[in-house]
């Protein structure tokens, strides 16, 4: 009875001693940042359109990256089953398809099209740099 006691106590406190660790992540990937690469890892994946994706998800701790986005078709249901993730530190780092632990099943999707045409309504509008704007003088 004490050996149980001892290892119940021993093992509590390794438990506290691990949650208390602060975690130094990098900001997670802004998915607008990140289309261009999302779309390379479709293409290498073979995935058929339209690409769907999720928005960025904490990886389990066993990763050693903190970020990860997954993929998949949203071609039929059948292709909705199969789901690619893709790992992220400050940059893209690896993908492959996903494993249980990626959780890819619970996250809400959106079109990668979408993503896209947001990343690009977000840059600035450029000039013409051959009109020029002259000051109108009263008349």
């Amino acid at each position: 009875m004490l050996r149980v006691m001892l290892l119940c106590v021993l093992l509590a406190g390794c438990s506290s001693v691990v949650e208390s660790f602060p975690e130094n992540l990098p900001a997670a990937p802004s998915l607008s940042a990140v289309a261009a690469t999302l779309k390379t890892v479709a293409a290498e994946a073979h995935l058929a359109e339209p690409v769907e994706v999720s928005d960025p998800i904490r990886s389990h701790p066993i990763s050693s990256s903190p970020w990860l986005i997954c993929l998949r078709s949203g071609n039929s249901e059948e292709s909705k089953r199969v789901t690619y993730s893709a790992f992220f530190t400050d940059k893209y780092v690896s993908s492959h398809y996903s494993a249980i632990v990626d959780d890819c099943v619970q996250p809400a999707y959106h079109p990668l099209k979408e993503v896209e045409q947001a990343r690009e309504s977000e840059r600035p509008a450029e000039s013409n740099p051959g009109r020029r704007h002259e000051a109108r003088r009263p008349g």
